[in-house]
């Protein structure tokens, strides 16, 4: 509770210094702690929650059961996608949760998408490729699309697609938020590839 307060806090203080008119939103990734008292007490200060598996699917219909979230709460689906992890996630839209967002990990996601959700339109997220810090002990650059590659992307397979609305970009740097020249780095080139989409995307309104 107290992380969440102070993660709010800096976004709410720099909303104000640079009078930014949109909104900051806080989502627990329940892959950081799925015990029930940790997320219950993350659910007190009115978070949105992000899933990483099939297994999450599962926790947040419990979490629903128990009325401890309703159908409005924002679902993003990350991780790779398993067949049974996308009937998972089209099942609770189908039940009228309505705020899911599905971040598409790589190219291939977007068909068995589409064929997973049939007549339903389903709202989602790209994310971005990073390169890694040249000490970084992870590997992550082989998840999401290439930088050079994404806006081809949308405009062949995403843009004009009634199965799909673009609701997101998303990237991940593995060393977190820290004020280095690779973080902002990589952050501005994020920034740049938001903005050439959404020139061409009414739908895209969130930077993740």
């Amino acid at each position: 509770g107290d992380q969440i307060k102070k993660a709010r806090n800096l976004f709410n203080r720099a909303i104000k210094k640079n009078n930014y008119k949109g909104t900051y939103n806080y989502c627990y990734c329940t892959k950081c702690n799925h015990f029930s008292h940790v997320v219950s007490e993350a659910l007190k200060h009115n978070v949105h929650l992000e899933t990483s598996s099939s297994f999450d699917i599962d926790l947040i219909l419990n979490l629903y059961r128990e009325k401890k979230i309703d159908k409005k709460r924002t679902i993003i689906c990350n991780g790779y996608k398993t067949n049974d992890y996308l009937n998972k996630i089209v099942s609770i839209q189908e039940m009228g949760f309505s705020n899911i967002i599905v971040v598409l990990d790589s190219k291939s996601e977007l068909d068995r998408l589409i064929i997973a959700a049939g007549k339903n339109k389903i709202k989602i997220g790209i994310r971005m490729a990073i390169n890694e810090e040249p000490q970084s002990s992870y590997y992550t650059s082989r998840l999401g699309i290439r930088q050079n590659e994404l806006v081809q992307f949308f405009r062949e397979n995403i843009k004009g697609n009634e199965h799909v609305e673009l609701k997101m970009l998303h990237f991940f740097v593995d060393s977190g938020i820290k004020d280095s020249l690779y973080y902002w780095g990589e952050f501005q080139k994020a920034l740049n590839i938001y903005t050439s989409v959404k020139k061409e995307s009414k739908s895209l309104d969130s930077f993740n």
